[in-house]
């Protein structure tokens, strides 16, 4: 199981992740679990550039169908509590940064993630509908792989999503520093992740990446509108993923450990109505693990936290 961390570099950026080994981390300074750094911040413009890679299974449209987006990323699986009801819309899918999971309410999709290179080659669960790649391999401290790492490794996660017939997300980032301290970053001459996920798939021409998924843990919703849309337009210095032309999947965001329940409610009840509606995104799942432990949707014995029945119970654009 993996757990995530949190920290924060610059203005634009600062994120949590996950590891094998659950720790929290909630200093000044990016990191995930286990210890592990994660994301940093950024400076000033970045330029994601092109990619050549061969046209994905998954069309852009699909990211408006009325498929349910709502999420969690737990290393405790969730319980029936937290699924639709009649009178709360619920969460529909999980992760817990491996390929396999124990328990969990069936209720809710189990996702499988291949973390990093030591997973290459596990097993997949029957009837997986998608595979959550690589964990923030732009990060030393997490699976630490540079986008040609990535690419070179990515047909053994591809070959058997497609031989058990799921659709595939790109390795997960965020910054993992900036370009005065890339000390964290798997390849210090890349540290955004527009610039690394176009790197990625350059480097994996001919590859099938179906969707992109990214973190975020700033605590406002215009960062987030900006960090996913791209904000040039308005003055700042954030692409955008949008330029990416896949629907994207919101893997990890929360407000960092920092901040108060009553803050992490008011930036969920914020941020979930613009994920909702906006078409390009595909999916997204809260941040619930013990680094931020005030983003928690679920006490020990599985029922929600007053967090927990806020996110279960907010208005989705699904059937």
């Amino acid at each position: 199981m993996r757990l995530p961390v949190v920290f924060a570099l610059g203005l634009v950026a600062c994120g949590s992740s996950e590891t094998h080994d659950p720790q929290a981390d909630t200093g000044a300074t990016p990191r995930d679990s286990g210890g592990r750094v994660r994301d940093g911040g950024t400076d000033g413009p970045v330029d994601a550039g092109t990619s050549s890679h061969d046209s994905s299974r998954a069309d852009a449209s699909d990211a408006s169908s009325h498929a349910c987006k709502r999420g969690i990323a737990t290393n405790t699986p969730p319980s029936a509590a937290l699924a639709g009801t009649a009178g709360a819309p619920g969460v529909t899918w999980w992760y817990d940064w491996s390929t396999t999971h124990d328990g969990g309410s069936a209720a809710i999709e189990f996702v499988p993630m291949v973390w990093g290179s030591a997973d290459l080659g596990a097993a997949l669960p029957a009837g997986a509908k998608y595979v959550l790649g690589f964990n923030e391999p732009n990060f030393k401290a997490q699976s630490d792989l540079t986008a040609a790492q990535a690419a070179a490794d990515w047909p053994m996660i591809q070959q058997p999503a497609k031989a058990s017939g799921a659709l595939l997300v790109s390795p997960a980032v965020n910054f993992c520093g900036s370009a005065t301290d890339p000390s964290q970053c798997s390849d210090p001459t890349v540290t955004d992740p527009y610039t690394y996920l176009s790197e990625f798939l350059a480097d994996c021409d001919g590859c099938e990446v179906d969707y992109v998924a990214v973190h975020w843990y700033n605590c406002d919703l215009p960062s987030l509108q900006g960090y996913i849309d791209g904000n040039t337009l308005n003055g700042g210095n954030l692409p955008g993923f949008v330029q990416l032309d896949k629907p994207i999947w919101l893997t990890e965001f929360a407000c960092d450990a920092t901040h108060s329940v009553a803050d992490q409610k008011a930036y969920m009840e914020a941020a979930v109505p613009y994920l909702e509606s906006n078409p390009h995104v595909f999916r997204y799942s809260w941040f619930s693990a013990s680094n931020i432990p005030n983003a928690l949707l679920a006490n020990p014995d599985g029922t929600p936290t007053e967090l927990g029945t806020t996110y279960a119970g907010l208005a989705q654009a699904c059937p």
